[in-house]
């Protein structure tokens, strides 16, 4: 019995970009069937549009990419400006004596520092223990079998509100997809990045988007802190376009020359721009050791400078990243912009097959067969 193929949409605010491959199972790679990147028609107030029309978007990415195949569910990275990062402490008892950790204590330490952060308007989009402390450890990640009395932890979460969610889950409902899951961009982008040995390292990683710029801290693989900030690409050719009064066309033009730009007032532009993100990168890297080095994702990363404005406000040394399998692409536009799809589908492949399947899959599977029996008998 064949494989069947996987499908991973990066859903970001100007643009879809979309990866299909199968998994090789012995080798936990792929092979890349078909990929493929679609604008969004309009950008809006709200970092989406609304449901409709990001479905049509959806079905034109995936059909853009050549394939066919009957697709009933999707991997989904995204990010939006409603995302909201912050680090927790809680702690539990555990034991009047010290005895050893078990799941169900970490399971209860994880509700613990969920029922700190959580509203009624919002959920949990990732989740990372950071670590952990109890009688003679610290910052354990996982302590299961060692002993405590009363158990520390100190947790990442990064939270969405359900609407966000909601109008998602709509959008993909209406192209007859179910989300096998939906998470936060970022880490599939580091994974599209990561070279060998890098996931040992500190790691900023800034994905600078056509709307919202994520940047994230990364040590031993797992994402400490993170940010999500209203600039992009877009934003920045509409900004030129207004303030030096020329068309949307030219306005990008300049602002991919970025400050080499010999257009002084687009040059003011940009060098604003870069100063929005100042705060949010010190809040990022606030009480923390500085990074070893910082890496560059997102096509608003190309803009000329950008780099090295990020080099100095940090200190470490700044590249452009990109998925591997990427660089038959050309276009480094392209390539970049296809980075994080391709980190998704590469993680997605590295799964267990019985947990790449959708929790609803059997359920959709049935429906849709009932719904072709009657239709034609």
């Amino acid at each position: 019995m064949s494989t069947p193929p996987l499908l991973t949409l990066d859903i970001g605010a100007s643009k879809i970009a979309c990866a299909i491959g199968v998994p090789h199972t012995q080798t936990n790679g792929f092979e890349l069937l078909g990929t493929s990147l679609v604008a969004f028609p309009t950008l809006t107030e709200t970092e989406w549009p609304d449901p409709l029309v990001l479905a049509q978007t959806i079905e034109q990415t995936v059909e853009a990419t050549g394939v066919s195949a009957d697709f009933v569910a999707a991997h989904v990275v995204f990010t939006h400006g409603q995302l909201r990062s912050e680090q927790v402490q809680v702690s539990i008892p555990v034991a009047d004596e010290p005895i050893a950790v078990r799941t169900h204590d970490l399971e209860r330490l994880q509700a613990a520092a969920l029922h700190q952060v959580l509203g009624v308007d919002r959920e949990a989009l990732l989740i990372e223990r950071l670590g952990c402390s109890g009688n003679g450890f610290e910052r354990v990640r996982d302590p299961r079998g060692l002993p405590a009395t009363r158990l520390h932890g100190l947790f990442h979460i990064l939270t969405v509100p359900m609407a966000v969610r909601r109008l998602l889950t709509q959008a993909l409902e209406a192209c007859g997809l179910e989300a096998s899951d939906l998470a936060y961009a970022l880490p599939s982008a580091f994974a599209a990045v990561s070279e060998e040995g890098m996931e040992h390292k500190r790691v900023l990683l800034v994905d600078a988007g056509g709307v919202t710029t994520d940047m994230g801290l990364f040590a031993d693989g797992m994402l400490h802190s993170a940010a999500t900030v209203r600039w992009g690409g877009a934003l920045l050719a509409q900004a030129i376009a207004r303030t030096c009064q020329t068309t949307l066309d030219q306005a990008l033009s300049w602002s991919l020359e970025g400050a080499a730009c010999r257009k002084i007032d687009a040059v003011t532009v940009i060098q604003e721009g870069w100063q929005r993100l100042e705060a949010p990168l010190k809040q990022v890297l606030a009480g923390r050791p500085a990074p070893d080095a910082v890496v560059i994702c997102g096509r608003a990363g190309l803009v000329d400078g950008f780099a090295e404005w990020l080099e100095r406000a940090t200190g470490a040394p700044t590249t452009v990243g990109r998925h591997p399998r990427a660089h038959r692409f050309g276009d480094l536009s392209r390539q970049v912009g296809l980075s994080t799809a391709l980190g998704r589908l590469e993680l997605a492949c590295a799964r267990p097959a019985d947990e790449r399947r959708s929790p609803h899959l059997l359920g959709r599977v049935i429906r849709r067969t009932q719904s072709v029996l009657a239709e034609y008998f």
